[in-house]
């Protein structure tokens, strides 16, 4: 998520994979990329001119980086949520932690002797520039929500989704409302990778979309045969771009020309898939295309869990509600998951989900709107200056901070004073 963020910085930006796995699913870019599996070999890489260093995960193999003390390190993670690896004390080996707004701030702050508050860097969530937003009533002919639950999580100790315990009711309930609603199913890349019964229950809601899309279209939910044909075009042109080395198609195309390529197709996919089948027809997205925030885009309330996926989507300002699986009262669980301040709120029984629906149905009895404006600010930073202009600003100043503590000396120029 942070590629075009940092092909917009002033600096010359490189990417550090330590894992071979990670560069197979590294989307395009023209940001020079290395993969150095190995601790030994990394330190023996010379980059006398690095300064900054950005990481998006707090992964144990960031400690053969972090040993470089000429080095300001950075932690940006991966994405603003109340889950606790977004304020973990393991932040405190960085030099700074960059959040997108005063709620990353306040996270840390209240684990007590964490980090400091000079460590803290506001800089916004420069990704969100494309978000569409709230106009105050639904925006296509069909009202859409977007299911969006996060995954089972490493233990069952922190189990946040509500795939598990709500997520077959929320569907049933959503199918059987009085008015037609279409669904769009997005779950973390990551749900029932470790848990059975988090895959049977992902499964289960599958089925229901698609006996109800079979049950109402029939043959007609491809709109066309070409359509199909179209998409598996545009699929085999991604992949031969995508494709390098004496197999590639394309040798002689820059990362540059290689990446525009590879984004426009992208999105061309993405119109054709939203067209290629009914208006009312619901989605089942588990592939790359379409993008998250294209989802975002065509949906008018999103039901999602405690996760950064519901701190982006308030950028939009579009209603949205949030499971509220413990069961604790209302103003505790507001209180305790900041991201549920501007929130309609649900139980594992889905009660809570026909408030939510008539607020975006009819904006007269929308309560949480002017809340919504309140939450955005404080989780994503203010409107001016962009967060694109914060982040490069960020980034130039701690670079010049590198700088200035450690002056730049090349190896030959080291040598020769000896």
């Amino acid at each position: 998520m942070w590629l075009e963020s940092l092909e917009a910085l002033d600096l010359r930006p490189i990417i550090v994979l330590r894992e071979r796995a990670t560069l197979r699913y590294l989307d395009a870019t023209p940001v020079p990329v290395i993969c150095i599996p190995k601790a030994d070999n990394l330190a023996r890489i010379e980059m006398p001119e690095l300064r900054v260093a950005l990481y998006p995960g707090n992964a144990g193999k960031n400690v053969h980086m972090l040993q470089r003390a000429e080095v300001k390190h950075v932690f940006i993670g991966h994405g603003d949520s109340d889950k606790l690896a977004s304020s973990n004390r393991v932040s405190k080996v960085f030099d700074e932690i960059w959040v997108a707004g005063r709620a990353g701030r306040d996270r840390y702050e209240r684990i007590k002797h964490a980090v400091s508050p000079h460590q803290i860097v506001e800089v916004g969530r420069p990704q969100l520039m494309p978000l569409h937003r709230w106009t105050g009533r639904v925006a296509g002919p069909v009202p859409t929500v977007i299911y969006a639950p996060t995954w089972e999580g490493w233990t069952d100790d922190a189990c946040y989704t509500s795939v598990i315990p709500a997520g077959e009711k929320l569907i049933k309930a959503l199918l059987a409302y009085d008015r037609e609603i279409r669904i769009i199913y997005k779950p973390h890349p990551l749900t029932g990778s470790r848990s059975a019964e988090a895959a049977a229950a992902h499964r289960r809601v599958i089925a229901l979309l698609e006996e109800d899309n079979a049950r109402r279209f029939g043959r007609n939910m491809t709109d066309s045969k070409a359509a199909a044909k179209k998409l598996a075009r545009i699929d085999k042109r991604i992949a031969e771009l995508s494709e390098r080395g004496v197999r590639s198609k394309y040798p002689d195309l820059t990362e540059e020309e290689r990446t525009a390529r590879i984004r426009r197709s992208r999105n061309q996919a993405g119109a054709l898939y939203w067209s290629a089948v009914p208006d009312a027809a619901h989605h089942v997205v588990t592939e790359r295309i379409p993008a998250l925030y294209d989802c975002f885009n065509h949906s008018d309330l999103l039901i999602g869990d405690m996760s950064s996926v519901v701190s982006d989507f308030v950028a939009t300002l579009k209603p949205y509600a949030i499971f509220n699986l413990e069961g604790l009262p209302d103003q505790d669980f507001r209180n305790e998951q900041r991201t549920a301040y501007a929130s309609y709120l649900l139980d594992a029984d889905c009660n809570g989900l026909t408030e939510a629906i008539e607020a975006t149905l009819n904006p007269e009895q929308d309560l949480m709107a002017p809340y919504r404006e309140q939450l955005k600010e404080y989780l994503l930073g203010g409107e001016y200056p962009p967060s694109i202009v914060r982040f490069n600003a960020a980034a130039n100043d701690l670079y010049r901070r590198g700088l200035s503590d450690f002056p730049v000396e090349y190896p030959d120029e080291a040598a020769s004073t000896v």
